[in-house]
């Protein structure tokens, strides 16, 4: 049985409006480097495809990202995103995950 009660919340104090995000600049770099390079998520992928913005927000929308790479963690498998870039992605999901 998991107590999720107990459980640290890293996002709890996160000021996104002292970070600012964007797709292009923050959250496709990201991406590219965590989820298409590893080749889990590139175009033809029945895992999503990650390299557009489009496929990226299918699972933004359904909150499968959120859950997998914020949450649980399981995502990338090789757990090599940091704690700030979990944030960026954090506050670019909050702030409606805008194609900017």
């Amino acid at each position: 049985m998991t107590l999720n009660c107990c459980k640290k919340d890293e996002y709890k104090n996160l000021d996104c409006s002292l970070m600012p995000v964007t797709y292009m600049a923050t959250i496709k770099s990201i991406v590219d480097s965590h989820c298409i390079s590893s080749g889990c998520h590139h175009e033809g992928s029945p895992n999503g495809n990650y390299s557009t913005y489009e496929g990226l927000l299918i699972r933004v929308k359904n909150g499968t990202l959120s859950k997998r790479v914020l949450y649980t963690k399981d995502m990338p498998k090789n757990g090599t995103l940091s704690l700030d870039d979990r944030k960026k992605i954090k506050c670019w999901i909050d702030s409606g995950a805008p194609q900017n």
